[in-house]
């Protein structure tokens, strides 16, 4: 299986969190799952370092090296997510979630049939089937 980490996911994995589930740790020590993170996860670290680099103390450097030695895969942003985005149900979650990485790993999932991991149920007001909530 095919498996898009949300970009907290790879920050809890890496670093240890008690908040990473369970049955996300046993999908990512599966052998048989390939273990994706979005150029989306990078460009959000990047931005979100230059805007505050205490409430982001990695830079996009940093974390790709995370993402190297835990062995997850770098997703290719492709025109076909993009216009994914477009197809988007922005209505439903209107006032509840903003956020265009978010948004854009939503799209990457839908776009490439791939599930996504997220801690976050703001991704559930989509109503995509592949954007899965792991609590």
């Amino acid at each position: 299986m095919k498996l898009l980490i949300d970009t907290h996911f790879v920050f809890w994995y890496a670093l240890g969190d008690k908040r990473m589930p369970t049955k996300l740790l046993d999908l990512i020590a599966d052998p048989n799952n390939d273990i994706l993170v979005s150029e989306a996860s990078v460009l959000e670290v990047v931005i979100k370092h230059a805007k505050n680099p205490k409430a982001m103390p990695y830079d996009g450097d940093e974390f790709v090296d995370l993402c190297s030695r835990a062995n997850f895969a770098m997703l290719p942003i492709t025109l076909a997510d993009i216009l994914t985005y477009g197809t988007l149900d922005l209505k439903a979650a209107e006032g509840q979630h903003k956020d265009p990485f978010d948004r854009l790993l939503i799209a990457q999932s839908k776009a490439q049939t791939i599930m996504l991991a997220t801690h976050d149920e703001a991704f559930s007001l989509y109503g995509e089937p592949l954007a899965v909530v792991f609590a």
